[in-house]
């Protein structure tokens, strides 16, 4: 299905059971995304995202591109190495904006989920607390 991104997979953001599962993208490869939906009707080379303050390198990129997060043309005007090829320009597309829904979903899920946890236990205090002074009741109404 999903192959791991090559610019660092954070396994404490991942869900790495089995195949299905929901895996999450890292945070370097999901700033570029973010970047990109920011300045949705422009296009960028690596060159011009680092110049923007963005670091994004070619690894990245063509990992988002393989999964067709982003869209890849090749720069006309743009440098073309003899050694590494042409030069790209990279654009979000439809799938890059789908994953950011579905990364933002899974954030506020994982948020709701952590919420739920912590008042459950708060409630468990609770409760042990009330049984507390229920048997110290008990024990002074029967002492009296």
């Amino acid at each position: 299905m999903w192959d791991v991104p090559p610019c660092g997979w954070l396994p404490f953001r991942a869900i790495l059971a089995q195949e299905g599962s929901v895996k999450m993208l890292d945070e370097k490869t999901l700033k570029v995304l973010e970047f990109l939906n920011e300045h949705p009707d422009e296009q960028f080379s690596i060159y011009k995202m680092k110049k923007s303050g963005m670091e994004a390198n070619f690894d990245t990129l063509n990992w988002l591109y393989k999964h067709d997060m982003v869209s890849r043309y090749e720069d006309e005007n743009g440098y073309r190495d003899p050694y590494d090829g042409p030069e790209y320009i990279y654009q979000i597309s439809t799938g890059g904006r789908s994953e950011l829904r579905r990364q933002n979903h899974f954030e506020e899920t994982e948020k709701r989920a952590q919420n739920a946890e912590i008042r459950a236990q708060r409630a468990e205090v609770r409760a042990r607390i009330s049984l507390v002074l229920s048997i110290i009741a008990v024990i002074v109404a029967w002492l009296k």
